[in-house]
């Protein structure tokens, strides 16, 4: 079963609201979160396969200026670091969180996109409702190709707007774009 872009987005949306948590809280610039949201760690496999070679790591730290931050780190069987990005938790849709102790479940939320993977079939154009920009040094062609490949991708939340896509490259995790969704 493929799940696209879309699906997640409403799948999110949904628990964000079964989470209660008001729209205002989704505010860049919004209050610190509270220390409970502090040294959480999720996990997931790539595809959800544990013999995937891959697994996609996610864990929150209280900063000294109060903001938490959630740090995305994927890691490959042998240990080494593929790819790794930092994110203030308030600019990020799915773990902007004013309630208390649900953390881990945004967490959980957020790394979806690593077991639920989309296909790069469903890149959509330039002039799409919900736009693909592609990531520095790609080109068109490039993105083209990814489409003809029909690769699997993981196109995780990164900000309240957007998702970031990623693909394996081999061993490696290249970025591929940015996909835009309403926020």
């Amino acid at each position: 079963m493929t799940i696209t872009l879309s699906q997640l987005t409403a799948t999110s949306l949904t628990a964000l609201a079964l989470l209660a948590a008001p729209a205002a809280a989704f505010q860049k610039g919004s209050p610190p979160a509270a220390s409970d949201d502090c040294d959480h760690v999720a996990m997931a496999h790539w595809g959800g396969d544990p013999d995937s070679g891959l697994v996609a790591e996610a864990v929150t730290i209280c900063g000294e200026d109060g903001r938490v931050r959630a740090t995305l780190t994927l890691v490959a069987s042998d240990g080494e670091v593929r790819f790794q990005r930092q994110y203030p938790t308030d600019e990020v849709m799915l773990l902007a969180s004013p309630a208390e102790g649900d953390m881990p479940t945004r967490l959980d939320y957020w790394l979806a996109a690593f077991t639920d993977l989309d296909n790069t079939t469903h890149i959509p154009g330039e002039d799409a409702e919900f736009p693909f920009y592609p990531a520095d040094g790609l080109t068109d062609a490039d993105i083209n190709a990814l489409r003809d490949e029909g690769r699997d991708m993981a196109c995780y939340i990164q900000g309240l707007e957007s998702a970031n896509c990623l693909v394996r490259d081999g061993k490696d995790v290249r970025e591929i774009g940015v996909w835009l969704f309403p926020g």
